[in-house]
């Protein structure tokens, strides 16, 4: 990677995309607290109930699966801050890592945890998109 091409995020946009990434971070820590307790919570209440019957039952289910999936992306998002974060402390953030060109700014303030340009991003987005169309 090309570490002079940083000199593009002075230090006032690195500082405020970190804090950006701090805040999203404990934001992203407190919802998935919040999701895991909600989720302890519906699971203990089913398990103190009656039986339910199928439509319960296939009701609770496929909370339980959206509340699971839910939690897997909290789990994700918290991942990639805390990666952005690390990057920063390193002084390998806002360089593309697939192609070690800069990041844009414009997309870093939208995605402060984005690890890819807008090129690599699309080049990525289309073969995924081309990956599974393939697949059906």
């Amino acid at each position: 990677m090309n570490t002079m091409k940083l000199c593009c995020l002075n230090q006032s946009h690195l500082k405020n995309l970190k804090h950006e990434l701090q805040v999203l971070h404990e934001q992203l820590l407190a919802d998935l607290q919040a999701e895991q307790s909600d989720q302890k919570e519906e699971l203990r209440l089913v398990s103190c109930t009656e039986v339910l019957d199928r439509s319960e039952a296939a009701a609770a289910t496929d909370l339980n699966l959206t509340r699971l999936s839910h939690i897997k992306q909290l789990e994700e998002e918290i991942l990639e801050c805390r990666n952005a974060l690390q990057r920063i402390e390193c002084g390998r953030y806002g360089c593309c890592e697939n192609c070690g060109e800069v990041i844009e700014l414009n997309r870093l303030m939208a995605n402060p945890a984005a690890v890819l340009c807008v090129g690599c991003q699309s080049r990525d987005e289309l073969h995924r998109t081309r990956d599974s169309a393939s697949s059906f």
